[in-house]
């Protein structure tokens, strides 16, 4: 198994710690060592499972590049954090056996792996085994398996959560519609949606589904409310025309920023106009912008993480990052780093020295600084955290909280 510690100055080059990391892992890639075989617990031992070979590599391998920043790889000192390594290759088998190397290497946490099945597998092995798992994923329930397992990321109930409280309690909105995609996915949102908006007192008044193969939005947008343009030219609503008026505030469409940008022109196209857009972390991109930006002015969505923040903790984690690896990290990245790092404090802190106070440890975390947002872990175990609320101004994605 990897064994990583090492003492590495800031503005090493990626490739050069990809170079190391690849040599350790190769020479642990055999069979199980000595220490495979003890159940002493190493205090400052972190394990990880991610997928470094198999069809989720290149998020195994940007997800590792988070760890060990967040384990102070490449701080000017040694680091006094051990970072043991285990290949899940994409697979929810491997992902379970590594939570029992990493048991018996003595790794007093564990952070992994990626992938909704790996993830499960991985959280039922920890949890038999109790020892601390930090899953990466956003599968329902996960937290459920058991006390050990705890989520810090991005999931979707959090940020329909985020959006509609955002929308209620900062823009007065209560009655709302849904347009989404009919897969998995937009039936989730659209479901997670209700239920929230329900619940604190709005109104949910209609709901729209479309082929996520789609791309002629008519039918839908006009079943919402909109009205098919009358006149010739440019295909704009004639003057004379009754102007719609929508029975809803506020439009929720929870789908990718490639899709949002051919719904939004047709909105316009058929004069629903006068409604608040609300959207998930799926917008947060500059391709969004490439459409008409006035059909997204005022526009609100979320993301747990923004590179373009003005909390301070995300310039400071944005020039250590480029530092190290020569480039600017992603959302997936940021909530990586910040799971290593609470797991970090807590190796470091830890007085007991042992998986369980470790476990009580997470359970007691609350408002970490962290970059994608204060972190607390509920009875739950799945993180609250304060998301990152954007929206669209003047043809920019800019944060309003």
């Amino acid at each position: 198994m990897p064994d990583l510690k090492i003492r590495a100055p800031m503005g090493r080059g990626r490739a050069a710690t990809a170079g190391l990391i690849l040599c350790l892992f190769i020479m642990g890639a055999g069979a199980a060592s000595a220490a495979e075989t003890e159940t002493r617990v190493d205090p400052r031992a972190l394990g990880c499972i991610l997928p470094l070979s198999g069809s989720h590599a290149a998020y195994g391998d940007r997800a590792l590049d988070a760890v060990l920043l967040a384990a102070g790889v490449f701080s000017a000192n040694e680091t006094p954090i051990r970072v043991l390594i285990e290949d899940s290759r994409s697979e929810p088998a491997f992902a379970e056996a590594a939570v029992r190397k990493l048991f018996n290497a003595g790794a007093a946490c564990i952070l992994g792996p990626l992938g909704s099945q790996e993830a499960l597998e991985a959280a039922k092995e920890a949890q038999r085994l109790k020892i601390p798992l930090l899953p990466l994923t956003q599968r329902e329930g996960i937290t459920g398996i058991g006390d050990y397992v705890f989520r810090n990321f991005l999931t979707a109930a959090l940020q329909v959560r985020t959006v509609v409280r955002y929308a209620q309690a900062e823009l007065g909105l209560s009655r709302y519609a849904v347009l989404y995609p009919d897969d998995p996915y937009g039936r989730e949102m659209a479901r997670l949606f209700r239920e929230e908006v329900r619940r604190s007192g709005g109104e949910i008044g209609r709901e729209m589904s479309y082929k996520t193969d789609q791309t002629d939005f008519g039918k839908e947008i006009q079943a919402l409310g909109g009205v098919a343009p009358v006149g010739s030219g440019d295909g704009a609503v004639a003057e004379d025309a009754p102007k719609t008026v929508p029975d809803f505030e506020a439009l929720f469409i929870p789908d990718s920023h490639v899709r949002v940008a051919m719904i939004v022109p047709q909105l316009a196209y058929y004069d629903l106009a006068g409604i608040r857009l609300l959207g998930t972390s799926g917008w947060d991109s500059p391709e969004l912008l490439k459409i008409n930006p006035k059909h997204l002015q005022g526009a609100i969505f979320v993301n747990g993480f923004f590179a373009n923040s003005f909390r301070p903790e995300v310039n400071d984690f944005l020039e250590d990052f480029y530092n190290a690896y020569g480039r600017e990290p992603d959302a997936i990245e940021a909530l990586v780093f910040d799971a290593a790092g609470m797991a970090v404090k807590l190796l470091l802190d830890n007085r007991t020295g042992d998986r369980e106070g470790l476990r009580d440890g997470l359970a007691r975390m609350k408002d970490y600084p962290g970059v994608t947002g204060k972190t607390t872990f509920p009875a739950s175990r799945d993180a609250e955290k304060d998301l990152f609320v954007l929206t669209v101004k003047d043809g920019r994605i800019i944060q309003v909280k």
